[in-house]
C-alpha cells in the first residue's frame, strides 16, 4: 500500500470464479505442450477471455510467450519460448525436439491438411496414410524410411510394424492437440487433423521446403 492506497495485485483476475475452476486444467496443457482450440472448451474459453493477462502470467512468472496463432478460420493457443529454437514446443521437464520420424509424419499430415482443404472435418484413417505411402508424391521418400528400400509389394508383417510406428505418433500429436484420435485401435487408426498442425510449417520450414534432402539424410542416418 502506498500514500494509503490499496495495491492492485496484477494477477487478480485469479479470482475470477471461472479461473478458479479451470485454470488448473489450462495450465497443466499448456506446460505439457498441447495446443489449445475449440475442442477443449473451457481451457478455450479461458484463453479467449484472459488472454492479455494470461500472456503476462506466463512471461513474467514462466519466461514463456502465450501464443494467440490462426489456421485457416480457427484459433489456437500455445506456449512458446522467447528465445526461439526449432522444435522447443515441450515444458523443460520433458524438453526435446521431435524426432526425425515424428517430423516425417507430421509433414506428411500438413500435406494431407492441404490436399484437404474443403473437406471438414478432416479425417484421415490407416488407409488414407497408406495410400500416402504407396502412391503420394513422397512415396520413394516413405518407403524408403519405413522400408528400408523401393520394392512393389511389401509383406503384412512390414506394414504391421509400420502401423505401430505411426500409432506411437499419433498418440503423441493427439497430446500436443495437432490431431484429435476417434479411434484407439491400430486396426482401425483415425483422427481428425487439426488446424494448429500448421505449427509444423513455423517448426520445420526447411524440412518441409526440402523434404526430399531431409528425408535422405534420415535414411542414410538409420543405415549408419
Amino acid at each position: 500500500m502506498e500514500n494509503g492506497t490499496p495495491e492492485i495485485h496484477p494477477y487478480f483476475f485469479f479470482e475470477e470464479e471461472t479461473v478458479e475452476k479451470y485454470f488448473a486444467d489450462l495450465h497443466l496443457k499448456l506446460l505439457s505442450g498441447r495446443h489449445i482450440q475449440q475442442q477443449d472448451a473451457n481451457a478455450f474459453a479461458l484463453l479467449e477471455d484472459y488472454f492479455p493477462q494470461l500472456k503476462h502470467f506466463y512471461a513474467r512468472i514462466y519466461s514463456r510467450n502465450l501464443v494467440q496463432d490462426f489456421a485457416d478460420t480457427s484459433t489456437y493457443f500455445y506456449l512458446d519460448f522467447f528465445e526461439s529454437s526449432r522444435g522447443k514446443i515441450t515444458d523443460p521437464s520433458r524438453y526435446k525436439m521431435l524426432t526425425e520420424f515424428q517430423t516425417i509424419v507430421g509433414l506428411m499430415l500438413l500435406d494431407m491438411y492441404y490436399s484437404r482443404y474443403f473437406q471438414h472435418p478432416k479425417n484421415i484413417s490407416w488407409v488414407d496414410i497408406r495410400k500416402e505411402i504407396e502412391e503420394g508424391d513422397h512415396k520413394l521418400e516413405y518407403q524408403q524410411i519405413l522400408f528400408k528400400d523401393q520394392r512393389p509389394d511389401y509383406t503384412e508383417r512390414e506394414w504391421n510394424i509400420a502401423i505401430r510406428s505411426f500409432t506411437n505418433v499419433i498418440r503423441l500429436f493427439d497430446e500436443l492437440g495437432w490431431v484429435t484420435k476417434l479411434s484407439g485401435q491400430q486396426e482401425g487408426l483415425l483422427f481428425t487433423i487439426q488446424p494448429s498442425i500448421h505449427r509444423m510449417a513455423k517448426l520445420y520450414s526447411k524440412e518441409l521446403e526440402n523434404f526430399e534432402l531431409f528425408a535422405e539424410r534420415y535414411k542414410n542416418k538409420q543405415q549408419e
